[in-house]
């Protein structure tokens, strides 16, 4: 009992060292800052793969009221206000990128509605942005059959629906908006968690072997595991709380994202997932010899785990042995545990397979952390 007293004592006093040489280093506080900032206001608003003010341009060979109607249900904030111009500039402005979408109604298209035929309208889309295209075409074909099948209905009352085998009703669930900045903005936390966990429990490891401070804790009457874990807590620590901050006053209060899960146990989650890749970065600190070496290996294994998470991408879209190899990154837990919590409001019975296998993945990574951190201090 006394041993781990004093383990926990000599653990703490180290975790204060760190805390003021942490906080001393100007630019890994500034990059911290940077990090739970704007890195995330500019990643979750700039990267949205969302239709949002597209240009589209309409030529209207028909001129009537229900090709006026089709152009007004067009707005913002999906697309801009269409501008008309004439077949002869089409070419001209679709090769320069002008417009995204041009919509060309035939002549005689209201007469040919009303009579009971199928008038074809032209829609010229540029897929150079694939994403948006895709979607684009999507929403305006919805809205000119909405338009359409209204004006129908206003001028022959009685006229027959087109008749469907099934009706579907959508239920939006969690996400009603379908807003991709609330994905965003907790993939982009969880990344930017991933890459300064890694980044700054190693380089403290580091700065003690440039500086020669390293010297200086081995004639100390401190364990390898002392010294390792107190890099890990203090540089965990100071993380997680920013990355708190971050959820609630970037994310919720900036960008209007519902915090819907208790935040208790999504700080638990944060500092198990912390845990892995503090140790994770001790590790990598042990085989690099510098600083730049250091950085060029967090770099592949950082965006290993980062794309291949299911954060960006679902994993179910993966090949199905990559689906299952991948179960061994803490970040693919991570990433479904901070989105069943912050969006779903799931609680710790439901999530709680995700939190063991973090935890499990946390003691292996620092025991083998620890015991190569051992290794090096035994050769200085």
């Amino acid at each position: 009992m006394k041993k781990l007293y004093i383990w926990i004592s000599n653990v703490l006093v180290l975790s204060l060292k760190e805390f003021k040489s942490l906080l001393s280093d100007v630019v890994f506080v500034a990059l911290i800052i940077y990090f739970f900032t704007v890195a995330v206001v500019v990643a979750s608003k700039g990267a949205s793969q969302e239709i949002r003010n597209a240009p589209v341009a309409v030529v209207d060979h028909d001129q009537t009221e229900v090709t006026r109607r089709i152009t007004g249900a067009v707005m913002p904030p999906y697309f801009k206000i269409p501008d008309r111009i004439t077949s002869d500039e089409v070419q001209q402005h679709m090769d320069l990128g002008h417009y995204y979408f041009i919509i060309d109604f035939p002549p005689d298209y209201q007469e040919k509605l009303l009579k009971g035929e199928n008038p074809k309208i032209q829609l010229l889309v540029d897929a150079t942005a694939m994403t948006l295209a895709g979607t684009g075409t999507g929403y305006l074909t919805a809205i000119i059959n909405a338009e359409t099948a209204k004006f129908i209905r206003e001028i022959n009352p009685n006229a027959p629906d087109v008749p469907v085998s099934a009706e579907s009703a959508v239920n939006v669930l969690f996400n009603p908006n379908s807003s991709a900045i609330w994905q965003m903005s907790v993939v982009q936390i969880v990344g930017n968690l991933t890459m300064l966990a890694l980044m700054l429990s190693g380089a403290a490891v580091i700065r003690e072997k440039e500086r020669g401070t390293i010297e200086h804790l081995l004639v100390m009457p401190v364990s390898a595991s002392e010294i390792a874990v107190s890099k890990i807590f203090a540089n965990g620590s100071v993380i997680v709380v920013m990355a708190l901050i971050s959820l609630w006053l970037v994310a919720n209060r900036l960008m209007d994202v519902p915090v819907v899960g208790s935040i208790y146990l999504l700080s638990a989650g944060m500092f198990i997932y912390v845990l892995n890749f503090a140790s994770l970065g001790i590790l990598l600190a042990v085989l690099a010899p510098s600083m730049p070496q250091f950085g060029l290996l967090c770099i592949p294994v950082y965006m290993l785990v980062y794309l291949l998470s299911g954060g960006t991408s679902p994993v179910e879209s993966m090949p199905e042995y990559m689906q299952h190899l991948i179960q061994i990154s803490p970040t693919t837990h991570m990433m479904a545990f901070a989105q069943d919590v912050v969006h779903r409001g799931s609680t710790l019975n439901e999530v709680y397979p995700h939190l063991l296998v973090l935890l499990g993945q946390g003691i292996f990574f620092i025991l083998i952390a620890i015991a190569r951190f051992k290794s090096m201090l035994s050769k200085q």
